[in-house]
C-alpha cells in the first residue's frame, strides 16, 4: 500500500519533475556542482539568498539553481525522488503524511524564528478592533467558537501558531473555526467581519493595526519557527550535503541582530524577493539561529496539532529519528 501511495504522489508532479535535474547530473564549466533548491520566494528564507549572493556556496564548490515553488508540501515528492535536492519552505501536515507513506526526506534545519516580544513581530494573531472595543474579544480565550483565518487552512503553519496561542489559555486548536485565507485578504476579512481574527504575516498583520481595524492579540514566542530546510534522502547522503549547509549557515550568521538590516543584506533580500531594499526594511524581519539547527520538539507539536485537526490521518506519531537529522547543523 505504501508503495502505491508513493507512486501516486510522484505521478502528481510529473510535469514538474521533467523540468528539474539532480545535482549529480551537472557540473558547471568552472567545476562547480549544481544543487537544485526549491524555495518559496519570501524574506523569511534570507540566509539562502545572502549565502548565494555573497559567494558562500561557490566557496564550497557549489552552484545553486533556484526553483520557485508554491509551498513546501508541493515540493516534498520532488525532493524524495531526487528531482530537487533541497527544499526551503514552510512545514505542513503534508510533510508528515509524506514521511508516513515512505517518501525519503529529512528535516535538517530551521529557518526564520520569532524574536518574541523583544522586537516588532513579523507575524501576529490579530482580532477585529470592533469586537475588542465592545468587549466581545479581550484575550485569546475569547476566540473559542469563532472564525480565525490562517494561510494554508487546517494543514498549514498558521494553524500551528493559532494552536500555540490557544494552548497557552487552556484551549485546543479544535476550539476555533479555522478559515483558509491568503495573507493579503486577511485585513479586509477582519475589517468586514468575515472572520473574527487572523494569524497574519507582516505587512498584513501590522497594516490593520495601524489603520485601526484590528488589535494585536498574540505574537509567537521567542524561538518559534514554522519553516525550515528539507533534504531529499539521496542528497542527504551525498558529499555536497554538509557543504551546502555550511554555506547556508554562513548566510544566517551574516543576519544576526541588527546586521539583518545592513544596506548590503537589504539589497540582496530585495533582489531575491522582487522588492526594493526600502520595502524589505519597512517590514519586520525574522531572526535566524546561527547554526540553523532543526527544532524537533516544535515539529512534534505541529504533528500533534494536525492529528487533532484531522489533517493527518494516521494514528501514531512518527519517530523524530525517521525524519529529523541535526548532524549538518552540528557540524557547520
Amino acid at each position: 500500500m505504501k508503495k502505491l501511495k508513493i507512486v501516486a504522489a510522484l505521478s502528481l508532479v510529473g510535469l514538474a519533475l521533467s523540468g528539474c535535474a539532480s545535482s549529480d547530473d551537472s557540473t558547471t564549466s568552472d567545476g562547480l556542482q549544481t544543487v537544485n533548491v526549491g524555495h518559496v520566494q519570501l524574506a523569511i528564507f534570507s540566509p539562502l539568498y545572502v549565502a548565494d549572493a555573497k559567494g558562500y556556496f561557490e566557496d564550497e564548490g557549489i552552484k545553486i539553481k533556484l526553483e520557485a515553488i508554491k509551498s513546501g508540501q508541493d515540493a516534498i515528492p520532488l525532493a524524495a525522488s531526487g528531482k530537487l535536492d533541497v527544499v526551503v519552505a514552510g512545514f505542513s501536515a503534508g510533510l508528515f503524511s509524506a514521511v508516513e507513506t515512505g517518501l525519503d526526506v529529512k528535516v535538517v534545519g530551521s529557518m526564520g524564528v520569532s524574536a518574541g516580544e523583544a522586537e516588532e513581530p513579523p507575524s501576529a494573531l490579530i482580532a477585529s478592533k470592533k469586537l475588542v472595543d465592545d468587549g466581545t474579544i479581550t484575550t485569546v480565550a475569547d476566540l473559542k467558537g469563532r472564525k480565525v483565518a490562517v494561510a494554508g487552512g487546517a494543514g498549514g503553519t498558521g494553524a500551528f501558531y493559532v494552536g500555540l496561542a490557544l494552548e497557552e489559555v487552556g484551549l485546543s486548536i479544535t476550539d476555533v473555526d479555522l478559515v483558509a485565507l491568503g495573507n493579503p485578504d486577511m485585513p479586509t476579512a477582519v475589517a468586514n467581519g468575515s472572520v473574527d481574527a487572523a494569524f497574519a504575516s507582516a505587512p498584513f498583520s501590522n497594516m490593520p493595526v495601524e489603520d485601526g481595524t484590528a488589535v494585536n492579540l498574540w505574537t509567537t514566542p521567542e524561538g518559534t519557527s514554522g519553516t525550515g530546510v528539507i533534504y531529499g534522502g539521496d542528497f542527504a547522503s551525498s558529499d555536497l550535503a554538509q557543504k551546502f549547509f555550511t554555506a547556508l549557515t554562513r548566510g544566517a550568521q551574516d543576519l544576526q541582530g541588527d546586521d539583518r538590516y545592513t544596506d548590503e543584506n537589504l539589497s540582496i533580500i530585495g533582489a531575491a524577493t522582487g522588492q526594493t531594499a526600502e520595502q524589505v526594511k519597512a517590514v519586520p524581519l525574522y531572526s535566524w539561529l546561527p547554526d540553523l539547527a532543526p527544532l524537533p520538539e516544535q515539529l512534534a507539536s505541529m504533528e500533534r496539532m494536525w492529528m487533532e485537526l484531522g489533517s493527518i490521518i494516521y494514528s501514531n506519531p512518527i519517530s523524530e529519528a525517521d525524519y529529523v537529522d541535526a548532524s549538518f547543523s552540528q557540524n557547520s
